[in-house]
């Protein structure tokens, strides 16, 4: 089967993740218009690494200041997954953008268009995420732990908070702002539902 995966979220790389150790032969072949998986600007909710068992499967491709704590930063999360699930064999096509031309019929520009060619059919395609509903979480990474709110340490003498009223203190080295019900569940609610959605799929197919 050929995979398409229009996005390359934590999310979309538990999906690939889970077909990919299903023992299922697929073809799977991932789009994104950065240059770099866990390339971004903006800070997002971290989460712990015993929240999920696919964390512990990327375990090794952590950072060595990971290994001292049990906090996991979100980029590392995410980076640790694409490595693992290129590793398994995922097709990460960077400085790319889609168009569906017909049903399961897609047209690909930028490095996609020369890899794959212009236009590709495939059996499965699984969609991005849909934007984040619920409350505004105000986000910060500090220099020390803020009394009025719960820190995580990211384990270089840096701490990240999410509170629902802006933070406003010293030490302040990064703002964020992050949409949803609960930040330290973030990343795992987005691996759950690429796992579901792999589930889905599988299931299909029996």
């Amino acid at each position: 089967m050929r995979i398409l995966v229009l996005d390359d979220s934590i999310r979309s790389l538990a999906f690939s993740l889970t077909i990919q150790n299903s023992g299922a032969t697929n073809e799977i072949h991932m789009i994104s218009e950065k240059t770099e998986v866990g390339l971004s600007d903006s800070l997002k909710p971290g989460t712990n690494r015993d929240s999920h068992t696919m964390l512990q499967g990327i375990d090794h491709h952590m950072p060595k200041v990971a290994m001292a704590g049990s906090f996991l930063r979100n980029s590392w999360v995410h980076r640790g997954l694409a490595i693992e699930s290129v590793s398994n064999g995922l097709n990460i096509h960077f400085r790319s953008a889609v168009n569906e031309v017909d049903r399961g019929v897609f047209e690909f520009h930028g490095t996609a268009g020369s890899s794959l060619g212009v236009s590709e059919h495939f059996d499965y395609v699984s969609y991005p995420p849909q934007a984040n509903v619920g409350i505004l979480w105000h986000g910060a990474v500090s220099t020390k732990s803020l009394a009025a709110e719960v820190s995580r340490d990211r384990g270089d003498g840096t701490f990240e908070t999410w509170s629902r009223t802006q933070i406003k203190d010293s030490g302040i080295l990064q703002h964020g702002r992050w949409v949803g019900e609960e930040p330290n569940e973030a990343v795992v609610m987005a691996i759950r539902e690429g796992v579901a959605e792999a589930i889905r799929l599988l299931s299909s197919l029996k």
